[in-house]
């Protein structure tokens, strides 16, 4: 694995302890529970502005370790593991699966994704 990978990974781990359900684990889903529509009430600027600064970092590190220059792969990814972190927290009594967290999440690797970017092309390494 090359070198840029390792802030990647370690990254990724971070998502996954901080947003995953460790505990109150149930043996069945909580699908009344999802908030299906994004952005509608009650809307936690709060937790909007932690979703978006918590992928920022792993767009960013994810642009840099994929080297193409295809933003969307990196977006992509990052939905992949939003959608698994909110799936995990059907099955918790404490958390809530949110499509306003699953669109900031995707919202802020894109952001970080695409400042990587223009860092490179513009030579500001």
């Amino acid at each position: 694995m090359r070198q840029g990978w390792w802030p990647l990974a370690l990254w990724t781990g971070l998502i996954v302890l901080l947003v995953a359900p460790w505990t109150m684990y149930v043996n069945h889903t909580h699908w009344q529970r999802v908030a299906w529509i994004p952005f509608s009430p009650p809307i936690r600027i709060r937790d909007i502005a932690l979703n978006l600064l918590l992928y920022v970092p792993w767009g960013y590190f994810g642009a840099r370790a994929m080297r193409s220059g295809r933003v969307w792969i990196v977006v992509a990814l990052a939905a992949v593991l939003s959608l698994a972190t909110e799936a995990s927290q059907l099955y918790s009594h404490g958390r809530f699966p949110s499509a306003t967290d699953l669109t900031c999440n995707i919202l802020g690797a894109c952001a970080g994704a695409m400042y990587e970017r223009s860092r490179t092309r513009s030579g500001t390494m």
